[in-house]
């Protein structure tokens, strides 16, 4: 389980973006779902988060990138960023809603989380994600609480 160095602000140096985008990176620190749909966390900064998954491997049946492999991203996305906003407390979704614009056959999906609202205990996200185009294929909003208590273990 990632436990971050340090928490993500609008003062974090630049230094401790790339050390925490560095644990993010790490095997493992995303979850197992995140691992096992080959996520990897390619940007990081207060205000947003970019991470990309293949399409390759999370095919639905059609042979389309899985809605539920939008969903995933996103919620890996949203809630990772949430968590590192708040220097490491327990983050839980409460609220997620996803439209699907267009499909995506192959390649890979990019997935950017910008924070629409940070609060004390509620984070929330929107969540765009694009084909190696650039062309819209979701918009996921994703809201986060932030728990009192810290991770356990």
């Amino acid at each position: 389980m990632l436990r971050p160095d340090v928490s993500l602000t609008a003062h974090t140096s630049p230094e401790e973006i790339d050390t925490l985008l560095g644990q993010l990176r790490s095997p493992g620190s995303g979850g197992e779902l995140a691992e096992r749909m080959g996520i990897e966390f390619v940007e990081l900064a207060h205000d947003h988060v970019v991470a990309t998954a293949p399409v390759v491997g999370n095919r639905q049946p059609m042979g389309l990138f899985h809605g539920g492999g939008h969903v995933v991203l996103a919620e890996s996305l949203a809630s990772m960023h949430s968590y590192l906003l708040s220097g490491g407390k327990n983050v839980v979704g409460v609220d997620l809603n996803a439209t699907h614009l267009r499909a995506a056959r192959e390649g890979v999906v990019t997935g950017r989380a910008e924070v629409l609202h940070q609060g004390r205990t509620i984070v929330s996200h929107e969540v765009k994600m694009t084909d190696e185009a650039g062309r819209l294929l979701s918009i996921v909003r994703i809201t986060n609480m932030i728990l009192k208590t810290e991770p356990k273990g």
